[in-house]
């Protein structure tokens, strides 16, 4: 799937691709650009990478990413992490109450990662070990933190990022969108302020785990682009052996709008 959109403020692009050793994609993304009626909300952009079979992992994605973009655009709370994190649990409850109802789709979960651009500020939510990163200046900086085994263990220092990448608990998440009874999720302790130029890309894992931050930083600079910078980093993983599901989605801010600068003149193709 491939869907691309445009404002003279902002250009967003995005893949979602099985991989080569997977049939199926349970990962999921999505974006939106509101228009009049809910333009203060800001626009928002979705990445879940789901667990729990094939079809358990793909149903927790999908629904994952469809009640956040639901619950946050009517959610009455005007603060936006605020809304956010109401977002997530309401995701988190449907999952494992869908879990419930059904056999098949039991101890189904996924990550979930989600960023709110509203005027001249960035906002997130984040469970999971997808990822959020701004690169900008020529620098790549990861702005969410790996809800992950490996990660806990790089954090105490236990072990090394070289070690993290063949370590036999690799793919074990320790938080998930329908896992947790009271769901936990990570929003930024200070203000995000964006700038010209400046790009912001949310992955699964299947992309930064066959490429390092510096390669993915050495495509933004060289292509620019959304929709090149997804299709590159979509060929570069894949080249590399695609062992999981991979999923890219690019916003470049072309203008740092005023207020409610984001929400005009939008152009949505969907391929």
């Amino acid at each position: 799937m491939k869907m691309e959109g445009k404002t003279e403020y902002i250009s967003i692009g995005s893949l979602s691709h099985p991989g080569v050793v997977r049939q199926d994609n349970q990962d999921c993304c999505a974006h939106y650009v509101p228009g009049e009626e809910l333009r203060s909300r800001g626009i928002l952009l979705i990445v879940a990478d789901g667990m729990g079979g094939q079809s358990g992992g793909a149903t927790a994605s999908k629904l994952a990413v469809d009640v956040l973009m639901t619950e946050y655009y009517r959610c009455e709370e005007h603060n936006v992490l605020d809304a956010l994190q109401f977002s997530f649990r309401r995701a988190n409850e449907e999952i494992a109450e869908r879990g419930r109802q059904e056999v098949e789709l039991r101890g189904m979960a996924t990550t979930l990662t989600a960023v709110v651009l509203k005027d001249d500020r960035l906002y997130y939510g984040h469970v999971g070990d997808s990822r959020g990163y701004l690169i900008a200046d020529g620098r790549i900086t990861q702005f969410t933190t790996d809800h992950s085994y490996v990660a806990d263990l790089i954090r105490a220092g236990v072990i090394t990022e070289e070690e993290a990448e063949t370590h036999p608990k690799r793919n074990v998440i320790t938080r998930a969108i329908g896992a947790e009874v009271e769901l936990k999720v990570d929003v930024p302790h200070k203000e995000f302020k964006i700038k010209q130029d400046e790009s912001i890309l949310l992955c699964s894992d299947g992309l930064y785990k066959v490429m390092k931050d510096e390669e993915i930083r050495l495509i933004f600079d060289r292509f620019q682009v959304p929709d090149k910078v997804c299709n590159e980093l979509l060929k570069q993983a894949i080249a590399r052996g695609g062992p999981d599901n991979i999923t890219v989605m690019v916003a470049r801010i072309n203008k740092v709008p005023g207020r409610y600068g984001f929400v005009k003149k939008l152009i949505t193709k969907i391929k």
